[in-house]
């Protein structure tokens, strides 16, 4: 066997493991998706760490105005792994990337009121999968 192909084999081991920002659990899914304030400044708020992925701006990402228990209480009948749609509206600010350049990156806002599909595991949220019913 050629010395390169463990190399090989290592590398991509090492690119199939998530980046921080991909995790998902209950305390990244709160950190990334939930603020309590009606505004938010996508420009500051999207220079986070966990909104950088291998050095770039993260494209989008949906803001909900909500408490992190109501949020929470979507998923309180999950007790595997399921989508789950919210049976109420919330309030919803998407910061999406207005250009593709290294951070900091300028934003652009938009702010919806529509329904939410999450991913539940365990009976917590964990990703958010989109706007609207799953």
């Amino acid at each position: 066997m050629c010395p390169k192909y463990p190399l090989v084999l290592i590398f991509g081991i090492i690119l199939s493991l998530p980046h921080p920002s991909s995790s998902q659990n209950w305390t990244s899914f709160q950190q990334k998706h939930i603020v309590g304030a009606a505004t938010v400044n996508c420009d500051t708020k999207m220079q986070n760490s966990i909104f950088i992925i291998m050095g770039r701006c993260k494209p989008v990402n949906t803001f909900i105005v909500s408490s992190a228990t109501t949020v929470k209480a979507i998923c309180s009948a999950v007790s595997g792994r399921a989508d789950v749609s919210s049976s109420s509206r919330f309030q919803l600010i998407t910061c999406r990337r207005a250009s593709d350049v290294t951070p900091p990156c300028p934003y652009n806002i938009t702010n919806d009121n529509n329904l939410i599909c999450i991913r539940c595991e365990n009976r917590l949220p964990v990703h958010f999968v989109k706007m609207g019913k799953c």
